[in-house]
């Protein structure tokens, strides 16, 4: 049986996509002597933000904004998912999982007992549980999705973060509903991938906007109010309309 919140993208996610000018500073900083200085570029995208934004948003019982355009820098929603992006990072530990990860075989290597673990083994049997457990506990998952292979720290742009809303089962079959920032409004995205086989090589099916998908891991997550840039709260019988179409 399906395991869903009551959440659409289209209803719960922002309205605007994952995409900023060149230029646009992550952060602006006041630095003594100095002045202000520009941190990062937004036009590298604020997936993870987005994603725990999109999730503060759900906990709190709020509507996102109803912003079809991205937040000009230095507004007050840039700048609360400017945040949400740093600690969807998880400096330094998910930083240095991605990394790990990017530097990791497919499918299991070594043999007996020197055995290695790879991507599959990784998100089959470490990750897709934590993953199932929030959501069954009544929260969206983040997902950090791996799509590099690389010794380069700086390739690591290329992955990207989705929150996970529900998944069903059809036998080994997993499918995971997600949210895509790169997609606004789209109900449609899912992930995809069989788990019977985790020491090999398995393919991650999705149409998800990013490079294939090499594997994925649960994103570690702690709640920020957004009540200063977060839309009118829900009512109970728009929650309950909007459950009654996801089961």
């Amino acid at each position: 049986m399906p395991v869903v919140r009551p959440f659409f993208p289209s209803t719960h996610g922002f309205h605007f996509e994952n995409s900023w000018p060149v230029g646009t500073p992550d952060y602006v900083v006041d630095v003594p002597i100095v002045g202000k200085v520009s941190i990062g570029d937004a036009s590298n995208g604020l997936c993870g933000g987005m994603v725990f934004s999109a999730c503060d948003l759900y906990l709190a019982g709020l509507r996102p904004p109803p912003d079809t355009t991205p937040p000009g820098g230095g507004s007050p929603l840039f700048e609360f998912i400017a945040s949400r992006l740093l600690a969807s990072f998880n400096v330094p530990t998910g930083v240095l999982t991605y990394y790990h990860w990017a530097n990791t075989p497919d499918h299991d290597t070594g043999v007996p007992p020197a055995i290695r673990s790879g991507l599959a083994h990784l998100t089959i049997r470490d990750e897709i549980p934590l993953i199932l457990g929030s959501i069954g506990a009544g929260r969206p998952a983040g997902l950090g999705l791996v799509t590099v292979r690389s010794l380069n720290p700086g390739d690591l742009r290329h992955c990207h973060q989705v929150l996970a809303y529900g998944y069903s089962w059809s036998g080994a079959e997993l499918t995971l509903r997600v949210y895509d920032p790169n997609q606004p409004d789209r109900d449609s995205i899912t992930i995809q991938l069989d788990t019977s086989h985790p020491a090999h090589t398995t393919e991650i099916r999705s149409n998800v906007d990013c490079d294939p998908i090499r594997g994925f891991f649960y994103t570690t997550y702690r709640f920020a109010d957004p009540a200063a840039v977060g839309g009118r709260p829900w009512k109970q019988a728009e929650v309950t309309a909007i459950l009654s179409l996801l089961v």
